[in-house]
Formats: structure tokens, sequence, C-alpha cells
């Protein structure tokens, strides 16, 4: 019997996927921050994808915003890592298109099914990209904001993912 990841199927793979997620807000300092340097596994054969984020990863433009983040909201140091586990619905190998995915987010120690979420798969010459965007519900992950500041904090944060993936095989 044959594992869900053998060498059989191929598989395409990345250290430097960008994830950003931003509050969308019009504000003296706008929450966002971005992540360049995310790993992520596709099976091209059934559309299965993996994507792992360091948490300290991301990157805010204003420095005390980022300290805030880690230390106070995602915990970083209790909760380093961000991950992502799904499939691709209806998928066709080598394909491009436009797919929805089901799956699972995992941040700050909560796992959040995910549901028909629309993404961009293009096959290219020697990897493939696929992009897309969603939002997430702050409050979903248990993330305490302090009454102080609960007004410049939104409700809702927009995730936007942009990966290219080369053949594991080269």
């Amino acid at each position: 019997m044959w594992s869900k990841f053998s060498y059989s199927q191929h598989k395409y793979f990345t250290k430097s996927a960008s994830i950003t997620f931003d509050s969308r807000l019009d504000s003296f300092v706008p929450i966002k921050a971005t992540n360049n340097s995310t790993s992520a596994v596709f099976e091209s054969d059934d559309g299965d994808i993996a994507v792992l984020a360091q948490v300290k990863g991301f990157n805010f433009k204003n420095s005390l915003m980022q300290e805030h983040f880690n230390e106070s909201y995602a915990e970083s140091d209790l909760y380093p890592k961000a991950t992502f586990s799904g499939n691709f619905l209806d998928y066709k190998s080598n394909v491009s298109g436009i797919y929805l995915i089901d799956g699972i987010f995992f941040f700050h120690g909560v796992q959040k099914q995910l549901t028909n979420i629309p993404f961009i798969i293009k096959f290219l010459d020697d990897n493939i990209k696929i992009k897309g965007e969603f939002p997430l519900t702050v409050s979903d992950f248990d993330i305490k904001v302090p009454r102080i500041v609960q007004s410049k904090i939104p409700s809702k944060i927009y995730v936007y993912v942009e990966i290219i993936l080369k053949s594991s095989t080269e």
C-alpha cells in the first residue's frame, strides 16, 4: 500500500512563499505584516497542500507593532508556528484555473476549518503558482485584545497568500 506522500506523486516545494495579513483599515499605523519565508508542499497529482509559517517571520513596518504582535497577541514564543493543510476541490492535475480549497488552519493554539476558499493555480513551465486571499476573524483564535486598543484592532484580518513552487525532483 502506498502512503499519501509516496514517491509516485509529483511534489512541488518552496521555502519562500509569501503570506501577508492586512487589516485594510486606513489608519496612522496600518496593521499589516508579511512573511516571505513560508514553506509549502503541493502534491500536483491530487491537489493536497501543506503550508508552514514561523509566526516571528511576519515583518511589520513598525518595529513596536511587531513586538506587540509577537509578545501580546500571537504569543509566538508559546505558539511559534501557523500551519494550513488542505485539498483543492474538483482539482484537475496540470490544469490551471480557479479552485476552491478546504482545509485546517492552525494558529495561536486553535484549529479552524476553512471551506470553499477560492485560489488561482497556474501551471507554468517549471513551477506552479498558487495565490488567493481570505478573511479570518480575530476572535476565532482566542487572541485577547486589551480594551484600551480594541477600537484600533479590527474584527477581521485579510490574509493574502502567494506561493511559487518548484518540482522537488529538480
